[in-house]
């Protein structure tokens, strides 16, 4: 299971026009200790922002690095689903049930504006159903068409 610093998780908590440089893609498979490595790693792997729907994307991470392999996605619904999240952290629970995986999540939806209670809803339940469900998460981000950054929302306790 990945240990992080979690240092400068709430330093990005503004939707200013991300301004930085997109990290080089081949960046993305790199090690990471931190919560801002981690969102650079997002970053690198969304590319140029901009995003029709809402949209959860799931990353297995391995030995502080992404796992190999597909960067799954699900459509989200407008509104936070808690049984929508339990479902789907019930079954992401087989996954790091042997305890080398941890799992990061990365919330996307169009829209200029700052996180949202809506943001806040779902990460709420993501990291609620992570608790309940022992399943180990890191630090999670979201991305508008404007910026990726961390949700200000602790998640040690699930990991």
């Amino acid at each position: 299971m990945t240990r992080m610093n979690h240092d400068n998780a709430s330093d990005r908590i503004s939707d200013a026009p991300d301004s930085e440089p997109i990290p080089d893609i081949k960046t993305a498979k790199l090690p990471f200790d931190s919560t801002e490595a981690l969102r650079q790693r997002w970053r690198a792997l969304m590319g140029p922002l901009g995003f029709s729907e809402p949209c959860l994307w799931i990353a297995f991470i391995d030995d502080a690095r992404l796992a190999p392999g597909a960067l799954p996605r699900m459509t989200l619904p407008t509104v936070p689903d808690a049984h929508l999240i339990d479902t789907l952290v019930t079954q992401l629970r087989t996954v790091t049930d042997d305890g080398h995986l941890s799992l990061a999540f990365l919330l996307t939806r169009p829209g200029r504006d700052g996180i949202t209670a809506r943001d806040l809803g779902w990460c709420r339940l993501l990291v609620s159903a992570a608790q309940r469900f022992g399943v180990p998460i890191l630090p999670i981000h979201r991305a508008n068409d404007v910026a990726l950054l961390t949700i200000p929302i602790p998640v040690e306790r699930a990991a």
